[in-house]
């Protein structure tokens, strides 16, 4: 069993090296603005933007803390820490759940990215008053590191949380302070050749899909999900997309009713931008670049005028440093994606039927505007094969 266990992760690991020679990456750079840079070593991790624009970050390093910045559309925009928590030290996933009432998930860490199991829980920030009131709704001591969150649409107090360390999606209910494990696949489970035990990643919900993120793996996958919050009945886990990166940390998917995942890989310093029918388009940084180094996750702005500006916030690089030495603050940078949206206008053009192209249930399908390289599987097959003969063959020795 042990070696058909090393067998099946090398399989894995060579089917991920196949799909990343595969792909083909358009750019497209988008204008971007810096709008704040917080002091070395700031880690942000999360960012929310609420209904009156003001943006809510998360950090996981060297502190947990939630910081706000109001007026971001201005040149001078105002910076609050608006609490160091002194119990927890991992302020992760934040959203708005109501005008000026957010819910945050935090707890402590024995490391950068290691979650302490049982001291993590989801809190509520209430920012209606004038002064910050923070408040722990609901204690999730049967988790591991839970990272991302999004409500249930129409049901504000039902939340999807995921489990990083675990490989599964909670169901927590801040009205009655119950909580259940509603999912657990495969490809949310830490991959046994992480440097960290991190599985899934940042988590969305979108036209009837729970849309999620293995980190380590830089895929993102999709799961048809109830109005209650529920896996639909007889749904399966499917592939959207498969990056050349060596890491996706989170996304969000707009703006509005756009289908665009914008995906931040964080150690590989890049913001992609990818739609439903495969087209993926590097629109901010690289690879050896401060540019948005560290991008760890982004939403989109409120105002009107502002719809289309995606804020994300970044490490610093802090995961890996640029030529193994150089990182910075972590800052929150503005990306005006108009000009994607108006080139794309007709690709990106809604319909009522939103299942993913048949390319993007292949374990890699990836276009650009000119060419289309497509991956049938057939590599994959091939890769199954040789490790399931070199089996036979090492077991009947």
């Amino acid at each position: 069993m042990k070696i058909q266990g090393q067998l099946l992760t090398l399989a894995q690991a060579v089917e991920s090296l196949a799909v990343s020679v595969l792909q083909i990456h358009h750019s497209f750079p988008l204008p971007l603005r810096n709008v704040h840079q917080f002091p070395l070593p700031t880690y942000l991790q999360d960012v929310a933007v609420g209904s009156r624009g003001d943006l809510y970050m998360t950090t996981v390093f060297p502190d947990g803390s939630i910081y706000s910045v109001s007026g971001a559309t201005n040149t001078t925009p105002t910076i609050n820490h608006v609490q160091k928590f002194d119990n927890v030290n991992a302020a992760t996933g934040i959203v708005e759940i109501k005008p000026r009432v957010f819910n945050f998930l935090a707890g402590r860490q024995s490391d950068l990215g290691v979650g302490i199991h049982g001291t993590f829980g989801v809190f509520e920030l209430d920012t209606r008053t004038g002064k910050p009131n923070i408040t722990e709704l609901v204690h999730v001591p049967d988790s591991g590191l839970i990272i991302g969150v999004i409500p249930v649409p129409n049901l504000p107090h039902i939340l999807l949380v995921s489990d990083s360390t675990l490989g599964r999606i909670w169901r927590i209910d801040t009205a009655t302070r119950k909580y259940e494990p509603v999912l657990g696949d495969r490809t949310m489970k830490p991959p046994p050749w992480g440097v960290l035990p991190f599985g899934i990643g940042g988590i969305q919900l979108h036209k009837g899909y729970l849309y999620f993120v293995a980190c380590f793996e830089a895929r993102i996958y999709r799961i048809r999900f109830t109005d209650d919050g529920y896996p639909a009945a007889g749904a399966e886990v499917e592939l959207v997309v498969a990056l050349r990166s060596i890491y996706i940390d989170n996304f969000v998917i707009g703006p509005g009713e756009y289908d665009v995942i914008w995906a931040a890989t964080n150690a590989d310093n890049r913001l992609f931008a990818i739609t439903l029918d495969g087209i993926i388009t590097v629109v901010a940084g690289a690879p050896d670049e401060l540019t948005v180094a560290g991008v760890v996750a982004g939403s989109f702005g409120t105002l009107p005028g502002d719809a289309n500006t995606l804020y994300v916030v970044t490490s610093g690089g802090m995961l890996n440093p640029i030529n193994g030495t150089i990182f910075e603050g972590g800052k929150i940078v503005a990306v005006d994606t108009t000009n994607f949206l108006k080139a794309n206008k007709r690709k990106l053009s809604l319909s009522s039927d939103h299942s993913p192209p048949d390319s993007a249930k292949t374990p890699a399908t990836n276009q650009s505007s000119s060419t289309k390289a497509r991956f049938d599987g057939s590599v994959s097959k091939c890769i199954v094969e040789i490790i399931a003969v070199s089996f036979r063959y090492i077991v009947g020795r």
